[in-house]
């Protein structure tokens, strides 16, 4: 049960690392915030699904701090920089190849690699995975980015 909790756990951290870098983050000031906010939310989500009762709000209150923290902590490593690579990626590398940039600032490094390009209604859309090194520690995750119509920026989806 902790394994799979770890691994929800990761794979949650590396999810909201694509949602913040793709989701348009001006400032790593304004994705520690949301990364906060949104990490307890979603620590809060998967603690309530553990126990029953007095059990269950403990686990909603630890979920909360975890995932707290965990946003935190990959808002805080996201930079600009980190944005326009993750969408150089999308825009210019073929399916099943892979790009990799490291981050000076923050130590992190990144491989995305995109998997399948399609076409959902007006947009084109990539799924994706996408494995970061932070720490020392790798995490890995899937994912699917489509083009807004209206900038042509990427967005996950």
């Amino acid at each position: 049960m902790a394994t799979s909790m770890a691994r929800t756990l990761r794979l949650l951290c590396i999810l909201l690392l694509s949602l913040f870098t793709l989701g348009g983050c001006q400032t790593t000031s304004t994705g520690e915030g949301v990364g906060t906010g949104l990490g307890a939310l979603i620590g809060a989500g998967l603690g309530s699904q553990v126990g029953s009762g007095s059990g269950r709000t403990a686990a909603m209150l630890v979920g909360a701090g975890l995932g707290a923290w965990l946003g935190r902590e990959i808002g805080i490593r996201m930079t600009r920089g980190d944005q326009r690579a993750m969408s150089t990626a999308l825009d210019r590398t073929p399916d099943g190849a892979s790009e990799s940039w490291h981050n000076p600032q923050t130590g992190t490094e990144f491989t995305m690699t995109p998997r399948n390009t399609f076409e959902r209604g007006d947009q084109q859309c990539r799924e994706f995975e996408m494995e970061v090194l932070v720490d020392g520690e790798p995490r890995s995750t899937t994912g699917t980015a489509c083009r807004r119509p209206e900038d042509q920026a990427w967005t996950t989806v």
